[in-house]
């Protein structure tokens, strides 16, 4: 009897705790939306302003200014889809987990409990896996804004003596940097993924073990 009340206390613990995870989760995705919207205003506010001082004071034509910074922009964007594309997953893993949760709930006192806790270790190690991908990725994402902001910045405050040449160092500089910020999460990422493909075969395989069995037929 006691073993049945655990089975039943502990996975409605989780599902609370994972239901909570959830919501937090998607708060994380709202607000991380809410940062690139604003940090695409300011650098694009900045970029601007950047555009007209270098036309005025270097005669540079607008969409000459446009092609220097086009490399640095789109490594951004596909940055930002990354990140959207990574909390989506991550969003819809935790949904995943949560009902993988409630069906064991439900079916709780036909498992037993040594297979579950295995079931729910599986679950928290993939859980650890798949956030250190998304702490890496958001990491970066905000490196490479914060660098991008201030370095514009930094070309806006010399005022009417910035010149081309300040504007193709600072581009060549940041997309250095970018290229080798992807290579290195590129790199990381890769060795998450390979430890979440042996926590995927094992969490499948305990899985189907604690799946409730088909009641026989009469």
């Amino acid at each position: 009897m006691q073993i049945a009340n655990d089975m039943k206390r502990i996975p409605e613990e989780l599902v609370s705790s994972y239901e909570s995870r959830i919501a937090n989760v998607a708060m994380i995705i709202d607000n991380t939306h809410k940062i690139i919207e604003n940090f695409r205003n300011i650098r694009n506010d900045m970029s601007n302003h950047l555009k007209e001082r270098l036309a005025k004071e270097e005669f540079l034509r607008k969409k000459d200014f446009d092609n220097m910074i086009k490399d640095v922009i789109l490594m951004q964007d596909r940055r930002e889809e990354e990140v959207r594309d990574l909390l989506k997953t991550f969003l819809e893993e935790q949904k995943e987990m949560a009902e993988i949760i409630k069906k064991q709930l439900a079916d709780g006192n036909k498992v037993r409990l040594e297979d579950f806790q295995s079931l729910l270790d599986s679950i928290r190690t993939r859980q650890t896996q798949s956030g250190n991908e998304v702490n890496i990725m958001l990491k970066k994402f905000h490196e490479e804004y914060e660098e991008m902001t201030k370095s514009l910045y930094g070309l806006l405050r010399k005022g009417e003596s910035v010149h081309i040449q300040d504007l193709k160092s600072i581009l060549k500089n940041i997309h250095s940097k970018q290229i080798n910020r992807s290579n290195e999460v590129r790199e990381k990422l890769n060795d998450f993924r390979k430890e979440r493909e042996k926590t995927e075969l094992k969490w499948k395989n305990l899985f189907i073990k604690t799946a409730p069995k088909p009641s026989p037929q009469v």
